[in-house]
């Protein structure tokens, strides 16, 4: 059996790491590498687009800096509605984001697609958005993505 290693909490507590809060990337564009997943939010079946920075391009807001390299955000992708029927703004925004992929990388379906462009990387045009229910929750939406020339 293994021993748990709890020297940490003999230590300060200000040798404890501090607690990033989630930040979307600026507004603007960005090339970014992408990879897809799926998973379960609050019951209902979502893709999610995991987007990392490769390169900040442009900020919408000249006073904001350009991310980093390596800062990551997911996009959400909402198929169902909490009653359990179909979310057409979730899926009509995953078809606006695999119809852009599709004519680079192929594939008949969203799945298709989703798993020809993993790891790809594209320049992303993206905006921030408050979620309705707390204002100070931030997340980034997709406005166009293009493959890079």
């Amino acid at each position: 059996m293994s021993e748990v290693n709890l020297d940490l909490l003999d230590s300060s507590i200000d040798e404890l790491a501090d607690l990033k809060g989630f930040e979307p990337i600026p507004a603007g564009t960005h090339k970014v590498s992408i990879k897809w997943d799926t998973k379960d939010i609050n019951g209902m079946p979502s893709v999610i687009l995991k987007l990392t920075v490769l390169e900040g391009i442009e900020c919408s807001n000249s006073n904001e800096e350009l991310p980093e390299p390596g800062r990551v955000a997911d996009i959400a992708f909402m198929l169902t509605t909490k009653s359990g029927e179909r979310n057409e703004l979730g899926e009509g925004q995953l078809k606006e984001v695999v119809s852009s992929l599709q004519p680079y990388v192929g594939g008949d379906s969203p799945r298709a697609v989703m798993e020809n462009s993993e790891g790809a990387e594209v320049i992303a045009t993206l905006k921030v958005r408050a979620n309705k229910n707390d204002p100070d929750q931030k997340f980034n939406q997709i406005k166009s993505i293009v493959w890079p020339e």
